[in-house]
C-alpha cells in the first residue's frame, strides 16, 4: 500500500559546498509524471539564484503488512 512519495532535487551552483545541494520534497503525488517533475524543477531553477538542475530522484515508500 502506498505510504508516500518524495523527490530529491539536486541543484548545482558554485556557491554551494562541493558545487551541489540536494533538496528533499516530501509528500508529493503518488506517481508523478515526467512532465510534472520537469515543470516543478523548471520552477525551482527560475526561482533560484543562478542554480542549474543537476538531477532528480523519485523515492516511493510503500507499506507491507505482516501476515
Amino acid at each position: 500500500m502506498w505510504k508516500k512519495t518524495a523527490i530529491v532535487v539536486t541543484m548545482a551552483n558554485e556557491k554551494y559546498p562541493k558545487g551541489k545541494r540536494a533538496i528533499n520534497f516530501n509528500n508529493i503525488v503518488e506517481k508523478p509524471t515526467q512532465e510534472q517533475i520537469d515543470l516543478f524543477t523548471q520552477g525551482l531553477v527560475l526561482l533560484s539564484d543562478g542554480d542549474a538542475l543537476y538531477g532528480t530522484e523519485v523515492i516511493k515508500h510503500d507499506t507491507m503488512d505482516a501476515e
